[in-house]
């Protein structure tokens, strides 16, 4: 299987031994939601992610999502049902009750914009109100359908976007949780300008940090700019929760395949994530319409796919994750596979050259790698044959790990050309590497010379 999996981490796998069932089952990234939990509980997830990593003897990537400028509700003391048609009152509180229709919501800014007939949608979409009355601390919204409104909930307003600072103090208190327990990648939320990513890039520096940045996008902003978001950030992740909730639902299709061709032609890695395998969140066995929804987000060309609530909260986390593997592995083996080769770069024009040499052969494709930037290159490219990254570096084999079809391996060693015969004999030991096998070996250009080999496996 090419496409990577990654699964979100809370209350439905607070448990060291469902992690490392999904790690067996072929998650290669987790996420952590600092949106939800505290540091007591997200450092349970990094350790019980790097017991399962040791237990898989596989590189597994950790990704921490910032809260951002994105919008929640506070805490509600029991769900809030609401009839179409019906009021509820949205107030500045950290915390609120369900008998008294109350959605607390504290952030004093949202009530200075607010306005009559302003369309509130909330919870990846399921909710939707309207604004009938406001005050400086009490909105009264009517529900324009049947609600369940709980507690944490993403809160959008449609056509309009807030000017919130992109990192808030608590994004900063999370980034510092990250870099100390070692994190591979930052999700950056509610991206709306390169400026925004820049700003994190220089937090990381400042802090002698290079943790990767993904950066989400949600927001019409980020639609229109997502060119040169794409360059700037490290990866690119669909959000297709609050893209629904900025855009009309029948927009999120074109939307995604929009984003998704825009990340690779600048090369960068994409993911997908929301509502991938949403009914599993309730039952075992997925709809028709989400097989068919994996299976067109493999054929754009996908790096990974993310579950969400799938795993974070649902009654199936393993499940979710054997279906999705079933799913993906099928589609790659029947749907084409969209391929950007366009190519810029000295090093990106020798990717695609040693790619190609490989496909012409039909041969395995073999590379060494210490900073990870020819792997990376090639990955884009999505070639068509098997190909295995050897690096000293563990840190670098967690970033790659989340990128398609990378097969990663741990190899210690003093220079390239013992690290590439280093990662040849391991792929022989483990049977990757076969007799009448043909092999391209190679690692990153460098200034002095390069060395290509093509190798007929014949002992």
């Amino acid at each position: 299987m090419r496409v990577k999996i990654i699964a979100s981490l809370g209350p439905s796998t607070l448990s060291e031994g469902i992690i490392c069932k999904l790690a067996e089952e072929g998650v290669t990234g987790f996420r952590i939601n600092f949106a939800h939990g505290d540091i007591g509980q997200w450092k349970f997830f990094v350790e019980s992610v790097r017991k399962a990593e040791e237990k898989v003897k596989n590189p597994l990537t950790l990704i921490g999502d910032l809260v951002g400028s994105s919008i929640r509700t506070g805490v509600i003391d029991k769900p809030l049902t609401l009839k179409k048609g019906e009021s509820a009152y949205i107030v500045l509180k950290d915390r609120a009750s369900a008998e008294n229709k109350e959605i607390p919501l504290p952030r004093k800014e949202i009530y200075e914009s607010l306005e009559l007939g302003d369309i509130i949608v909330m919870d990846d979409g399921r909710v939707k109100l309207k604004v009938v009355d406001v005050g400086s601390s009490n909105i009264e919204v009517s529900a324009l359908t049947d609600a369940i409104i709980k507690s944490r909930k993403g809160f959008t307003v449609m056509n309009k976007e807030f000017d919130i600072p992109p990192i808030t103090d608590q994004d900063l208190e999370s980034i510092d949780f990250a870099i100390k327990e070692g994190l591979d990648y930052i999700g950056l939320s509610y991206v709306r300008r390169r400026k925004d990513v820049e700003l994190l890039r220089d937090i990381l520096r400042r802090k002698n940090s290079d943790i990767g940045i993904i950066a989400k996008i949600e927001t019409k902003s980020a639609v229109r700019n997502i060119k040169s978001i794409a360059e700037s950030a490290d990866a690119v992740l669909v959000a297709r929760g609050d893209l629904g909730m900025n855009f009309g639902l029948e927009e999120v299709p074109h939307l995604q395949r929009l984003i998704v061709r825009s990340t690779l032609e600048s090369s960068k890695p994409v993911i997908v994530a929301t509502q991938l395998l949403e009914s599993l969140i309730e039952r075992p066995v997925p709809t028709r319409a989400e097989v068919v929804d994996v299976t067109v987000a493999v054929s754009e060309g996908v790096d990974a796919l993310m579950l969400t609530g799938e795993t974070a909260v649902g009654k199936y986390p393993i499940e979710a994750i054997k279906w999705l593997k079933r799913i993906v592995s099928v589609a790659e083996e029947r749907a084409g596979i969209y391929t950007h080769r366009k190519v810029i770069s000295l090093k990106a024009r020798y990717a695609k050259g040693v790619a190609e040499l490989a496909e012409d052969l039909n041969a395995k494709l073999v590379i060494y790698s210490i900073r990870g930037v020819t792997a990376r290159l090639i990955s884009i490219l999505r070639p068509s044959v098997p190909f295995f990254v050897g690096s000293p570096s563990i840190k670098q084999l967690r970033k790659l790990n989340i990128l398609w079809g990378i097969k990663p391996l741990q190899v210690p060693a003093e220079n390239y050309e013992e690290g590439l015969e280093k990662t040849y004999e391991i792929l022989r030991i483990k049977g990757a590497i076969e007799v009448g096998d043909l092999v391209v070996l190679t690692y990153g250009l460098r200034r002095e010379e390069q060395v290509i080999k093509i190798r007929k496996v014949t002992t």
